[in-house]
């Protein structure tokens, strides 16, 4: 499945300037909503020396004023796996039991974004996460989420656009400083102009 997403969203790349719509000119004044999902894959060192599971998913949701000028701003939140591992038959005082611990987080960030082309698109952000680590064994299990200073960057490209909606993929990097953890995201987006002046 994994290899499948990333075969087209690589497609999706190439085709884009023989896919590319009729020239439009889009709006320079407006408010956007980005949707996005796609793979995540967690890359940060892992200090414990078990086997993770780093493969995962990730949604966010981007709400952007666009003013006449490039520099534009807006607010980014979603959900996204960090990682999570399976042991089974652990040994402990009270006897073998599986255990199973899974990590995601909901940013919260102001982003930064910057057309550098027509259809090419850098953005930054800065806030932070709600990290969520469920864990599991002996029949019961435990929640506990925590609060890490974070950042984002990444980069995203256009290849169908019209005069109020864009569709593309995104390349971004999610690091959730306190914690240490990281994720790389590779996503389709979609782009809706709700309000234009």
């Amino acid at each position: 499945m994994t290899g499948k997403f990333i075969t087209l969203t690589l497609l999706l790349f190439c085709a884009a300037p023989s896919l590319r719509s009729q020239d439009v000119t889009t709006p320079q004044r407006a408010f956007e909503a980005v949707i996005a999902g796609g793979y995540a894959h967690y890359i940060a060192p892992y200090g414990v020396p078990i086997s993770i599971d780093r493969a995962g998913a990730a949604m966010s949701l981007q709400l952007n004023w666009r003013p006449e000028h490039r520099l534009r701003i807006g607010l980014e939140t979603g959900w996204t796996t960090m990682y999570s591992y399976h042991l089974t038959d652990i040994e402990t005082s009270f006897g073998k039991t599986d255990a199973d611990l899974r990590v995601t987080a909901v940013p919260l960030l102001v982003v930064f974004s910057m057309p550098i082309m027509r259809s090419l698109e850098l953005y930054a952000g800065t806030g932070g996460y709600f990290v969520r680590s469920h864990a599991a064994s002996f029949a019961s299990t435990t929640d506990v989420t925590t609060f890490s200073q974070g950042w984002a960057a990444g980069v995203s490209w256009e290849a169908f656009s019209g005069a109020s909606w864009g569709m593309g993929t995104r390349v971004g990097w999610y690091r959730a400083t306190e914690m240490g953890d990281a994720v790389v995201t590779l996503q389709l987006l979609l782009r809706l102009d709700f309000f234009h002046y």
